[in-house]
């Protein structure tokens, strides 16, 4: 597609009803550029001149927080940056947003909690983290670079009850972010078969036990409880189990805000196979979904095609009924050309979605290689 196609996709876009929502994922400071007001004013506007009107900003990842309040660990990349009048980064980028007619959700990480082994989460509360059959808190399906990723056990109720604290936290001292971005809301990937499962903290095996009937109490070693899983065929089961959980946390949220934070709106970053998505991470979107728990949902398609992008999104569309679609793409992620992010976001709108959001803001912006700007700004209406 030359360029003139690419004003011509944009046009087309435009003159049919627009591409509605427009919005980034963001980590603060990314690429270096947000060290203080000035600075991060800068990335705001160029934001805005690209016609961003919704940002996912990185509000609780690795297991700390990009404000400071008491419940945990301010950000230690923000630690030594100061932001003029604003007391932290993101006081000063909600601010600074609204004067620019951006919305910000608060994108928050839930269970997972990064790879710093070192972090007051870890530290004072290894009770809290999430056990693999092997008897680790690494999960080497996922960050292997790393060490492998680590997450908080959603099957702790104080784990959960801390969750909800800095959320409340969140949005009680920042009023003017518009909701809650739910990523990692999930176990990370795991197989039973392959040897790579997850979930088995006394709290989880005892519990799952109690409604089984199965002979396990406070002794039974992980890999006994595992096999007896084997053994009695409850692997289904299992899974249904963990997912339970999962589910019960995405609705103590909805009531949470809703019963505190009425207006505020919670958005969720999945996948559209949701078979796929249920057995290796524990989710179990569809009840999301059919119960109302989330007003928006940000599917990840990741893909490189076009088609592939219009399949995905036309199949979170027959899943999502009513409930608005804002596709992820990660096409600037791809480092894929500007014409390719034209057929990407004109499949996504054909399919139904109701706006797109980049993955993420550093490689469409900041790092980027190719001029994503130049054909946002085109869709400017």
């Amino acid at each position: 597609m030359s360029k003139n196609n690419c004003a011509m996709v944009a046009q087309n876009l435009i003159s049919n009803e627009g591409v509605g929502v427009k919005g980034v994922w963001h980590r603060p400071n990314s690429s270096e550029r947000e060290r203080n007001l000035d600075e991060l004013r800068i990335v705001l506007d160029e934001f805005k001149e690209a016609g961003i009107n919704l940002v996912f900003l990185e509000t609780f990842y690795h297991g700390m927080t990009i404000y400071k309040t008491d419940l945990v660990d301010y950000h230690i990349k923000l630690q030594d940056f100061e932001y003029g009048e604003y007391p932290d980064y993101l006081s000063a980028f909600v601010a600074e947003a609204e004067k620019r007619d951006i919305s910000v959700y608060a994108w928050v990480q839930d269970f997972y909690i990064g790879f710093r082994d070192y972090i007051s989460l870890v530290v004072n509360h290894p009770e809290w983290l999430l056990i693999n059959q092997s008897g680790e808190i690494r999960h080497l399906t996922e960050g292997q670079g790393f060490g492998g990723y680590i997450f908080l056990d959603p099957a702790n109720p104080e784990v959960r009850d801390f969750l909800i604290s800095v959320y409340d936290d969140i949005l009680t001292k920042h009023p003017g972010i518009k909701g809650l971005n739910l990523d990692y809301i999930r176990y990370p990937i795991s197989e039973i078969d392959m040897g790579t499962d997850t979930g088995y903290t006394k709290i989880s095996m005892l519990e799952f036990a109690e409604k089984h009937k199965i002979a396990v109490d406070e002794n039974t070693s992980i890999s006994e409880f595992n096999k007896t899983i084997l053994s009695e065929g409850l692997v289904e089961e299992w899974t249904s189990h963990r997912a339970f959980y999962v589910t019960g946390f995405v609705e103590r949220v909805h009531k949470m805000v809703n019963e505190k934070h009425s207006g505020k709106l919670i958005s969720t970053a999945v996948f559209a196979e949701i078979g796929q998505t249920y057995e290796l991470k524990k989710q179990n979107i569809k009840v999301w979904l059919d119960n109302g728990y989330v007003d928006f949902v940000t599917p990840m398609v990741y893909f490189y095609e076009a088609d592939q992008i219009f399949e995905s999104v036309s199949k979170m569309k027959s899943i999502c009924g009513d409930i608005p679609c804002y596709t992820g793409l990660y096409t600037t992620y791809h480092n894929q050309t500007p014409n390719e992010l034209a057929e990407h976001i004109d499949a996504s709108k054909r399919a139904g979605a109701n706006g797109f959001v980049l993955f993420d803001a550093a490689k469409t912006f900041f790092e980027a290689k190719e001029d994503y700007k130049s054909f946002l700004t085109l869709l400017n209406n």
